[in-house]
């Protein structure tokens, strides 16, 4: 089963039966102008995070410099192991940033061609 895009945006028109040019484009812009922003919110948290992960990680490091002459080994391993994990954390944010990136575009040239190919809308683009 198909995720039917346009069903939100008819339904805030009140499904109408038959769209008219200006409706039909209406409804066109709204669907991609919808896609964008989560597009962009999606890019925006996973950024959010990668800069608390980067922050925490910096802020966990200076203590580090300012401590490491008191410390036992227990506690430097502790900090080690902190700093691998955050590493990795940060890791997986870069790659699932970069590959949003590269795949926002392809998804929004899909929709365009899905709501250019979509029956209700053909007619008028």
């Amino acid at each position: 089963m198909e995720l039917d895009y346009l069903a939100p945006f008819l339904a805030q028109k009140g499904d109408p039966e038959r769209l008219n040019k200006d409706q039909a484009m209406e409804l066109k812009l709204d669907c991609l102008a919808d896609l964008k922003h989560r597009l962009i919110d999606k890019a925006n948290l996973i950024q959010a995070r990668f800069e608390k992960e980067t922050a925490e990680l910096q802020k966990k490091q200076q203590w580090y410099q300012q401590n490491q002459v008191n410390m036992l080994k227990e506690d430097e391993e502790e900090y080690l192991e902190y700093c691998s994990e955050a590493m990795f954390r940060i890791h997986i944010l870069e790659l699932r940033l970069n590959r949003h990136k590269e795949l926002a575009p392809i998804k929004y040239n899909s929709l365009v061609q899905r709501l250019q190919t979509d029956a209700r809308l053909a007619e008028f683009f």
